[in-house]
């Protein structure tokens, strides 16, 4: 299965839900991921919420949504979660997991925060992990009763090595991985090696492609058409051949002060081969100016469609 996520559709973030299945139909693809279930029903109406399922079922679509920012330690980074909880993060995360499953979308992809928040001098990026850790082991039983698993997505503040020890720890039965190879990157991860970490649990695929660049003080990440970048997708996809397949136009550049010695010390272990091959990406791009325009994602849709659409 092949599909898109909604803000990756052309204009997709003004579109409205039914708008949308019939853009992604248009191009041919076979499901829809929506940015949250607000997106669909900003009420979160069970009717509204039906409605887009039936007209998703009459296109032949498949659906399914992000959760959102899941970090009982930093909030505010939560508030539509928390908001939907009428206060409580854990009553929102089963209220939305429930709705979902009364929809048929058992798979909900969420992040844990945005590359700064690893960095958080007030709350250590541990006692996030742990404080997540901990909220998702009480959502357990919600999680089972609805027959619905989380999957943590691979974001820019991220490990891969730290997202299987969450699977591990809170259990594979409710918790798998959303694999985004060109967020690894971020951690000075190779693509296909952190494939291979994730395997066991990963259930879906975002597909994008990036390049590194050598900048002042380090290395930078620029997003790419696909096939243009370093991303091996041919050796990802021999390594996760049953994952859902989801097109998303990223849209941010990452820097990477690799040669500052205090911010490598605050890294998560990284195997020096990946290090060095990262390193190796940046060297293969060296300086020189990127082609690619990375104020409009869009703009790299069809080649991506021209890849892995239908």
């Amino acid at each position: 299965m092949t599909g898109i996520i909604k803000s990756s559709l052309p204009n997709g973030r003004s579109l409205t839900a039914v708008e949308a299945l019939h853009a992604a139909a248009g191009l041919g693809l076979k499901g829809l991921l929506f940015n949250s279930l607000f997106d669909i029903s900003p009420t979160l109406d069970p009717n509204e919420l039906r409605a887009i399922r039936q007209e998703a079922d009459r296109l032949g679509l498949e659906i399914s949504a992000m959760l959102g920012i899941v970090n009982p330690a930093l909030p505010a980074r939560s508030k539509p979660i928390v908001d939907a909880g009428h206060g409580d993060m854990q009553a929102g995360i089963e209220r939305l997991v429930g709705l979902a499953a009364g929809v048929g979308i058992y798979d909900m992809f969420f992040i844990i925060g945005m590359i700064e928040d690893r960095f958080d001098a007030d709350v250590s990026w541990q006692a996030q992990l742990e404080g997540v850790a901990e909220l998702l082991s009480r959502c357990g039983p919600a999680l089972r009763g609805n027959g619905a698993k989380l999957l943590l997505k691979t974001h820019e503040e991220i490990a891969t090595s730290e997202i299987v020890a969450l699977v591990e720890q809170v259990g594979p039965d409710v918790l798998g991985i959303a694999f985004d190879p060109v967020n690894v990157l971020c951690r000075l991860e190779d693509p296909v090696a952190a494939a291979r970490r994730v395997a066991p649990y990963a259930a879906q695929i975002y597909v994008d492609d990036a390049v590194m660049r050598f900048q002042d003080h380090g290395i930078r990440r620029f997003l790419a058409p696909l096939g243009e970048g370093f991303v091996d997708w041919e050796a990802i996809r021999s390594i996760l051949p049953e994952c859902k397949v989801w097109i998303e136009m990223h849209a941010g550049q990452f820097a990477m002060p690799v040669f500052d010695q205090d911010w490598l010390k605050r890294q998560p272990p990284v195997a020096i081969e990946e290090f060095a091959g990262v390193l190796a990406m940046a060297a293969k791009f060296g300086t020189r100016a990127v082609p690619w325009d990375q104020a409009t994602p869009v703009a790299r849709l069809t080649q991506a469609l021209g890849k892995c659409g239908p």
